[in-house]
C-alpha cells in the first residue's frame, strides 16, 4: 500500500512538474496538496478529452479518427496551459493573467460542453433555422416574380378583352344585330373574323408568355428552396452557438437550467485556478522559500565581500605609482 501510494504522488508530481525524487521527501501535508494539485489538474482535461471527441463526432459530424485525434490535441494543450497555471509563481501580474486566461478556458469549455449536452434541443432549434431559411428563399423567388407576373397577367386580360369584343362585333355582324344590319357572312363579317383573329393571335401568344414565367417562377422557386436546404450545414460551431442562446433566452425555465448547468461546468474548468490562488502553502514550500531566501542572502555577503577584497580601481598603473609614493613617504618619516 506504501508503495503504491509512493508512486502515486510520485505521478502527481510529474503531472504538476515537479520532480518525484524531490517531492518523496515532503511532508505528508505537501503530499497531499501535490496530489490535490494533480487531481484538479485532471479534471479540466479529461472533460476536454471526452468533450472535444463527443463535439467533434457526434455534434459536428467529423468521423471518429478525426474525433480521437482532436480530443487528444485538445486535451494536451489544456493540460500544458492548466500545468503552466499551477507552476508559475505568485505576483500581481501572474494572478491576474491566470485569472483571465482560466476564465477564458472555462467559458470555452462550459459552452463546448452543452452543445453536446443540449444536442437534441439545439437541432430542434436548428431546424426552425432551416425552414426559416427555405422559406426565405421563396419569398426572395415569389418577390423577384410577383411584379412581372402581375403586369403580363394584366397585358392579357388586355389582349382577351380585345379578342372577345371583335369577336363579338363579327358575330353581331353575322346575324344582323350590329354593324351594317344584313343577316349574312359577307366581306365585312370576314374582315371582323380576321381582325378576331389577329386579336387571338396576340392573345395566345402573351397567354403563353403568362404560362411560361408561372413554369419559371415555379421552377426557381423549388431550385431556390433546394439549394437553401441543401447549403444550410447543421454542423455550424457558430450557428449553433446563436441557437443554443435563442433557445434559452425564450423560455425562462430552460434558461435557469442552463444557468446551473453552465455554472457547474464553470467551475469544474476554473477550479485549477481556484485551488491555486486560495490555498494555503505547505510546510515544505515555506521550507523551500526560506532556503531561497538564505541563499539569496549568502550570494549577496559573498558578492558584496568579493567587492571589498576587490577594488578594481588599484589596478590602474597611475593608481598603483600613487600608492607607492604614499608609502615611501610614510617610511622616511617612520
Amino acid at each position: 500500500m506504501t508503495t503504491f501510494y509512493n508512486n502515486y504522488i510520485a505521478f502527481c508530481s510529474f503531472l504538476i512538474g515537479q520532480n518525484p525524487a524531490y517531492t518523496a521527501s515532503f511532508q505528508p501535508s505537501s503530499k497531499s496538496k501535490i496530489a490535490l494539485y494533480a487531481n484538479c489538474l485532471l479534471i479540466p482535461v479529461l472533460m476536454w478529452l471526452i468533450n472535444t471527441f463527443m463535439l467533434v463526432s457526434h455534434t459536428l459530424h467529423g468521423g471518429t479518427f478525426m474525433a480521437i485525434v482532436a480530443s487528444i490535441i485538445t486535451a494536451f494543450l489544456i493540460f500544458l496551459v492548466e500545468r503552466a497555471i499551477i507552476m508559475a509563481p505568485s505576483n500581481k501580474f501572474i494572478v491576474w493573467f491566470r485569472m483571465s486566461l482560466g476564465f477564458a478556458i472555462a467559458l470555452l469549455g462550459s459552452l463546448a460542453l452543452d452543445e453536446v449536452i443540449f444536442k437534441k434541443d439545439i437541432d430542434n432549434q436548428m431546424l426552425k433555422y432551416r425552414e426559416a431559411i427555405v422559406e426565405d428563399a421563396r419569398k426572395n423567388v415569389e418577390n423577384a416574380y410577383q411584379l412581372r407576373i402581375a403586369e403580363l397577367q394584366i397585358e392579357v386580360n388586355k389582349k382577351a378583352k380585345v379578342w372577345e369584343n371583335t369577336l363579338q362585333a363579327a358575330s353581331m355582324e353575322a346575324d344582323g344585330t350590329g354593324g351594317s344590319g344584313q343577316k349574312q357572312v359577307g366581306a365585312i363579317t370576314n374582315l371582323k373574323l380576321s381582325v378576331a383573329n389577329r386579336h387571338e393571335q396576340d392573345y395566345r401568344m402573351e397567354s403563353s408568355k403568362l404560362d411560361s414565367m408561372k413554369s419559371n417562377f415555379e421552377t426557381e422557386k423549388r431550385n431556390a428552396m433546394l439549394s437553401a436546404q441543401k447549403n444550410f450545414s447543421e454542423e455550424s460551431l457558430l450557428l449553433r452557438i446563436r441557437a443554443l442562446f435563442d433557445l434559452v433566452t425564450d423560455n425562462l425555465i430552460m434558461l435557469l437550467v442552463y444557468a446551473i448547468f453552465t455554472f457547474v461546468l464553470f467551475c469544474l474548468e476554473f477550479i485549477v485556478v481556484l485551488v491555486k490562488l486560495f490555498s494555503t502553502e505547505s510546510i515544505d514550500e515555506k521550507i523551500e522559500k526560506e532556503r531561497e531566501r538564505l541563499l539569496m542572502l549568502k550570494t549577496q555577503k559573498i558578492t558584496s565581500r568579493g567587492e571589498y577584497l576587490y577594488r578594481p580601481e588599484y589596478e590602474h598603473p597611475m593608481v598603483k605609482q600613487a600608492l607607492e609614493m604614499v608609502n615611501r613617504n610614510n617610511s622616511i618619516f617612520d
